[in-house]
């Protein structure tokens, strides 16, 4: 067996601040080992089901050089560095490919615009207002999924923030899901600790694996991904990417006859949307 697990920070075990995300962040380090742990916890549960499994970890938050290599299982491949398109054209999933029998995903959170969502954004905060694939307002693991889809690999596990799970449901009930924290508001959780949130991952990943048949395969065909900006220059900036519309004042389309095509265009114009291009870009 062959997993893909995507990670992310925001919703890993204990994380609820912006001081936690960012390497000059007082709390980053902490949230390194807690994030390494949540992914370890996940790697743990399928090996008590298929000793012979193996994994590709994608470092998907921020400078994407978040997970101690040192501190990962063994069983696993890191892939490690900025998510510039020319470095990682699929952000998050750059790494991915038909040969893999599921997906995980560590450590989410919940879209843009969720009502007191912890952490909550789409891909670039400052930049993405809403995000709409095939003209419904999605998140990183919709969209995500989406992207597996394409390649033929079902999404098994979303680990994250517990405002995620009405997201998750919303959009398929089938997709298994465990909480690290209770949210409370945009930067507060009540907070499982590491110990508990280890088993509660662990099982879940055993669960799933022994019943692939049940996780959902999200495979849209020919999508269209609107991405709404907050500002008119931000759409300006991004509008001049080959193969990308502009319709309104704030508002890019990317469109392919798949998902990860679809999604490379929009991702190469919402990092050229920057003023500037930020640390976690280098």
């Amino acid at each position: 067996m062959k997993i893909f697990i995507a990670a992310d920070m925001e919703g890993a075990t204990g994380v609820v601040h912006h001081d936690q995300l960012m390497p000059e962040g007082r709390g980053y380090a902490a949230a390194q080992r807690l994030l390494t742990g949540d992914v370890n916890a996940a790697i743990e549960g399928v090996l008590r089901a298929d000793p012979l499994a193996t994994f590709v970890v994608g470092d998907g938050h921020g400078p994407m050089r978040n997970i101690i290599l040192e501190e990962l299982h063994s069983a696993a491949e890191l892939v490690i560095g900025s998510g510039k398109p020319s470095n990682k054209p699929l952000c998050q999933l750059e790494g991915i490919d038909s040969t893999f029998d599921a997906a995980f995903m560590i450590g989410y959170h919940s879209m843009s615009g969720t009502p007191s969502g912890l952490l909550a954004h789409t891909y670039i905060g400052s930049v993405v207002r809403e995000w709409r694939l095939n003209s419904i307002a999605v998140g990183e693991v919709q969209m995500n999924a989406a992207v597996l889809g394409s390649f033929g690999v079902p999404v098994a596990l979303v680990v994250g923030n517990s405002d995620l799970g009405p997201e998750i449901a919303a959009w398929d009930s089938r997709v298994a899901f465990v909480a690290t924290k209770r949210t409370l508001g945009p930067t507060a959780g009540v907070c499982l600790t590491p110990s508990r949130t280890r088993i509660l991952i662990s099982h879940a990943a055993a669960h799933v694996v022994t019943n692939l048949g049940a996780s959902f395969l999200y495979d849209v065909g020919h999508a269209r991904i609107e991405v709404e900006m907050y500002r008119r220059e931000q759409c300006d900036k991004a509008s001049m990417e080959h193969g990308i519309t502009k319709i309104g004042d704030s508002t890019i389309v990317a469109e392919s006859d798949n998902a990860a095509d679809a999604f490379r265009l929009a991702w190469r114009a919402c990092t050229r949307a920057l003023d500037e291009a930020p640390a976690w870009l280098a």
